[in-house]
């Protein structure tokens, strides 16, 4: 048994049988996958499913206990959920007319009299289903057409259907009335053109447009109030079967706001006509500065050249004098070592001098060090970026300070599980970590153990590199100067105080940012936002 179907799913058929052994028969009769059969032995029983359900169809067995089929019917018939639901009597007894009779009188459809006819009972079913979807897609095209008109007739758009021979107005919506104030009975049967305030001939329009078969035709047109006033409205007509389907919107401010800029542009004419002879001597003295600009111009690549050649003697200069006094300074502490192995115990202050030599040595060392850190730093401040394993990179610093972690005890935790691969010149991102990692360790707290904690995470367009620690910390006041050249906050470790200010250089010239979150006592948090 195949159903047109119409629903997107089964429709329900309550089958009501005492014996189940006719109920599974009957199922498997009428066997659709557009049926979903409900099974019930008793009256009761099928009273309640059919109250639960939306039923197409109910197949009842007349000779029921407790509750025979009439019962249910008549109970059934009394439901305003239920009293339009189509009953098909399934009885064994006889077909006598008074019998018959009597079913039909209980709310009956149709009777199928055992042993059922198969192609019979299937056709029965089949017609009631049909029935069904049919009346289900009445009543959704009835609820659109309701709400269709709903729409219609709260839209203030004006809306009516003109006859297309002599344009008199068929019908129209109560936009009519809350807009222009008319009421039906002054519309309906009068001709559109009455309406229109229009040198247009409006009828000549529309037949042409017939004759041409063009179906849209759309009219910007002046409509009179019933009070006598015009109100601008644009109207979009559509021919179909003989009429003229026509919908009118308020288009008042609109025309208010062309009229105000016709005048706006009117005036805007007037003054560039005024503007123009005005421009014509100011592009006279913009010819003559721009000769005096390309002559300035030439004379800062002049200059440009001259500082370009400056600087790199000055870089020249740095490295060779950098060279230079790097070997006095490797003998100057040669010496003073080989003088300390000389000196006995009891020479207590040739000691501490020579000791003060040494750590002087060492710092001009460091000095010119951090100067070549500089200028390399500024060469390289725009290195060619790449894909950098930064868990990688973690690993290799660590083992390069193997020895500075072990003497302190420190303790380094890492997070990269959210993310690892940053887009940065390796070289670059390799010192930015040295420093951060080996700051949290030099400068930490005599009274607990070091510990770092690295993370790498994704917030918002950055991503962002975190060093926290438990160490020394750094109060308010002289957080705003950390970041400078040569800037030391702590004196009892050695330093020179260039390695943070290479950190934010670095940082900043490839569009990212520094930000510091620190405790005195506490520690501190030193955040990298690198830009993607």
């Amino acid at each position: 048994m195949k159903l047109e179907k119409i629903s997107s799913l089964p429709v329900n058929v309550l089958l009501v049988d005492d014996k189940p052994e006719n109920l599974y028969a009957l199922e498997e009769m009428l066997q659709d996958k557009h049926i979903h059969f409900i099974k019930t032995t008793s009256g009761y029983e099928a009273l309640k499913q059919a109250l639960k359900y939306d039923i197409a169809l109910v197949l009842l067995d007349v000779q029921m206990p407790e509750m025979n089929g009439y019962e249910v019917a008549k109970l059934l018939k009394q439901n305003n959920k239920t009293k339009n639901v189509p009953i098909i009597f399934v009885t064994a007894l006889n077909q006598e007319p008074d019998y018959v009779a009597e079913g039909y009188e209980t709310g009956a459809v149709d009777f199928l009299f055992k042993p059922l006819n198969n192609t019979i009972t299937r056709a029965k079913v089949k017609a009631f289903i049909q029935l069904y979807f049919q009346q289900k897609d009445l009543e959704e095209k009835n609820a659109w057409l309701e709400n269709l008109g709903m729409l219609v007739n709260t839209s203030i758009d004006l809306m009516c259907i003109l006859d297309s021979e002599s344009l008199n107005i068929d019908i129209a919506n109560s936009a009519w009335e809350k807009v222009l104030g008319y009421k039906q009975e002054d519309v309906s049967g009068k001709t559109f053109p009455k309406f229109i305030k229009s040198s247009l001939d409006i009828s000549r329009i529309l037949k042409e447009a017939e004759e041409k078969n063009n179906r849209i035709v759309n009219l910007e047109l002046e409509v009179i109030c019933e009070d006598g006033s015009l109100l601008w409205f644009s109207w979009v007509l559509v021919y179909k079967k003989g009429k003229w389907y026509a919908n009118g919107r308020d288009i008042g401010k609109r025309k208010e706001y062309e009229d105000a800029l016709n005048k706006v542009n009117e005036e805007l004419e007037q003054r560039v006509q005024e503007r123009t002879s005005e421009l014509t001597r100011i592009n006279k003295d913009l010819k003559e500065e721009v000769v005096l600009r390309m002559t300035a111009e030439e004379e800062l690549k002049s200059i440009n050249q001259q500082l370009l050649k400056t600087n790199a003697d000055l870089d020249n200069f740095v490295y060779t004098a950098s060279h230079d006094l790097k070997l006095p300074i490797a003998n100057m502490e040669a010496l003073v070592s080989s003088l300390q192995e000389e000196v006995t115990d009891d020479e207590g202050d040739v000691i501490q001098m020579l000791n003060m030599l040494k750590k002087s040595s060492r710092q001009l060392k460091e000095t010119i060090d951090d100067l070549l850190a500089i200028i390399k730093q500024q060469k390289n401040g725009s290195s060619k970026k790449e894909q950098v394993d930064c868990d990688k990179v973690l690993d290799e610093i660590i083992s390069s300070i193997k020895d500075l972690i072990e003497d302190t005890g420190a303790i380094i935790y890492k997070d990269f599980k959210e993310c690892n691969i940053l887009n940065f010149p390796r070289a670059n991102l390799k010192s930015i970590i040295y420093n951060l990692l080996t700051n949290a360790i030099k400068y930490r707290s005599p009274d607990r153990t070091p510990e770092i904690h690295i993370r790498m995470r994704k917030q918002g367009e950055y991503y962002l590199l975190s060093v926290r620690d438990n160490g020394l910390g750094i109060s308010k006041k002289d957080q705003g100067k950390l970041f400078a050249r040569f800037k030391r906050l702590h004196d009892h470790v050695e330093g020179s105080g260039i390695g943070l200010y290479i950190v934010k250089e670095t940082v900043e010239k490839h569009g990212g940012k520094v930000e510091l979150e620190s405790e005195e006592g506490k520690g501190s948090e030193f955040k990298i936002f690198f830009k993607p």
